[in-house]
């Protein structure tokens, strides 16, 4: 039986759904002490209408407004904080897969290819793990892909009764609410914009002729999109510059350093997150670069022997410009972002890189696929149009799910219960034995806080801007040392009650007596495997801090 076209498309989106549902049973539970962090600013936003990690000192301290505002919602509607955070995250990765089947449907590519892009890109291992993680990224995710929408729906020159402002000002807006989730989109959104102007503007020239319409001129659409953008964008820019002193969130400062340009710290980054991409996707580079050797071989072996290759159909003009200005938004965004972090040292973990990896596999389906064209065309080898993708695909799949299975289970498992116990545990323990007020001092923040109910000074920098000027003068790691922090900048404000510490070996600050203050060791804890690149265990430990003899 041949099923229509419809029907394949709702099969697919009905396969990447019930993944999704697997993948939530099968990593139930996990959760980040960033993911404590979203949930506090959330709970102050909703119970104190203040955007505010310690309750009275509004900081911009959250990566993800939007997201924070998806969890009081969720708040409201009478769900628990982890609860709301998982169901956010299973709602955005449903939509990044609903955006991702629609950008297939239009595409011109088959059934089967339709089929295997659907699977590589909600199997992929890194999304998985964040969309089942409470934190922002399937939104991310879905917002990338559908800043991509333009490049899919058909030219207002072949249909009289269209225009094409509506469009870009529904655009803008996009842009503008994936800005508010992710502070780099602020930057992706705009760039794209241009490329994607040039492409309506090609298209509409290619087939004005045909329909007798002028060409399309792109500044009532630039118009329009930068107003989208400002209206949506614009008034948190506005009130977080009044605010918090600052437009984009302080988790840019307390995760990077001083941009550096040195050729070989920027080559080290790059080559550190293109590990991360390529884990997931490293098999389907290699076999598209051999692809294009394959090409690039057969014709200069045909020109040599005076052959002609068969020709192959041109593209449309739609089909052309689309998968063109698909490969230059992927290529510009994947250089902007990957750049960016390196020259501002920014350690990259796959959360920050995974939206990125649909639109990646995109751009190499639209190339892959003409390239395909012309080697099944070349005296007869099919085996590249139909094996050699198959198999790519085969073991990119297989690969994904091994990666999903023996490393992030696992680490979900043993990382969240570490989280859980000591953390979220130790913050309730520590708000029963504290009174209203008292302050936490700590490395890691967001489940402490979150189970205490009790402000922090946080030793990154993130919510405490004093602790973040220092750390940027002196050095995060010297600044913990010298124990300035127990006193503040001024040196007069009275030292926390409690310190939760994070080290790498034992209990670092036992019996220790720093600026008049000394460390009573209360309790340690072992978290397990902090990361799949840093399987080393960290000892949490809680220190009462006394002073005077």
């Amino acid at each position: 039986m041949i099923l229509r076209p419809a029907t394949h498309h709702w099969l697919r989106l009905a396969a990447g759904l019930l993944i999704l549902l697997a993948a939530h049973l099968a990593l139930r539970g996990y959760v980040t002490d960033d993911t404590y962090i979203h949930l506090r600013y959330a709970e102050n936003l909703a119970e104190r209408g203040e955007f505010a990690f310690n309750p009275g000192e509004a900081t911009y301290g959250a990566t993800s407004p939007l997201w924070i505002l998806g969890l009081v919602l969720l708040l409201k509607l009478g769900l628990g904080g982890p609860a709301a955070a998982w169901a956010l995250g299973l709602f955005s990765g449903a939509l990044a897969v609903g955006i991702f089947a629609a950008l297939l449907r239009r595409l011109a590519f088959s059934q089967v290819w339709r089929w295997w892009l659907l699977l590589l890109m909600v199997c992929d291992a890194w999304f998985l793990r964040w969309t089942m993680s409470g934190m922002e990224t399937p939104l991310a995710t879905a917002m990338l892909l559908a800043l991509l929408w333009p490049l899919v729906m058909e030219s207002p020159a072949s249909r009289p009764d269209t225009r094409l402002w509506p469009r870009y000002l529904a655009w803008g807006v996009a842009a503008g609410l994936a800005g508010l989730v992710r502070p780099e989109f602020l930057l992706l959104g705009p760039v794209a914009l241009p490329l994607l102007l040039a492409f309506e503007y090609r298209r509409a020239d290619a087939t004005a002729g045909r329909v007798g319409r002028t060409r399309c001129r792109p500044h009532a659409p630039l118009m329009v999109a930068a107003l989208g953008w400002l209206a949506t964008a614009g008034p948190w820019l506005v009130y977080a510059r009044l605010t918090f002193g600052r437009a984009t969130p302080g988790t840019a400062a307390a995760k990077s350093y001083a941009a550096t340009f040195d050729p070989g710290e920027i080559l080290a980054s790059l080559v550190r997150s293109l590990q991360q991409l390529g884990m997931t996707q490293a098999i389907l580079w290699a076999v598209f670069l051999a692809l294009v050797a394959f090409v690039l071989v057969e014709r200069r072996r045909q020109e040599h022997a005076g052959e002609d290759g068969e020709v192959i159909p041109a593209p449309t003009a739609w089909q052309f410009w689309s998968g063109v200005t698909l490969v230059l938004v992927a290529l510009v965004w994947t250089g902007l972002l990957l750049g960016g972090y390196a020259v501002n040292r920014v350690w990259t973990i796959s959360r920050y890189l995974s939206p990125l990896s649909p639109v990646l596999l995109l751009m190499l389906a639209v190339l892959a696929f003409w390239l395909l064209k012309l080697a099944s065309d070349y005296r007869g080898r099919t085996a590249w149009g139909r094996g050699i993708p198959v198999l790519a695909c085969g073991l990119t799949l297989a690969a994904n799910l091994a990666i999903t299975g023996w490393l992030v289970r696992p680490h979900v498992r043993d990382f969240s219960a570490g989280v859980n116990r000591c953390y979220l545990a130790q913050g309730v323990w520590l708000g029963e034995h504290s009174p209203p007020g008292a302050v936490i001092a700590a490395l890691d923040i967001g489940a402490l806080a979150y189970g205490s109910d009790r402000p922090v000074r946080d030793l990154m920098g993130l919510v405490s801007p004093e602790i973040m000027a220092l750390g940027r003068e002196m050095g995060f790691e010297q600044m913990v040392e010298s124990g300035i922090w127990l006193r503040g900048p001024d040196g007069e404000s009275a030292p926390p009650m409690w310190f939760v510490d994070r080290s790498l070996g034992p209990p670092r600050w036992d019996g220790r007596t720093v600026r008049g203050v000394t460390f009573a060791l209360v309790d340690t804890c072992t978290i397990r495997g902090v990361g799949l690149r840093e399987p080393e265990d960290w000892t949490v430990a809680t220190y009462r801090l006394q002073t005077g003899p």
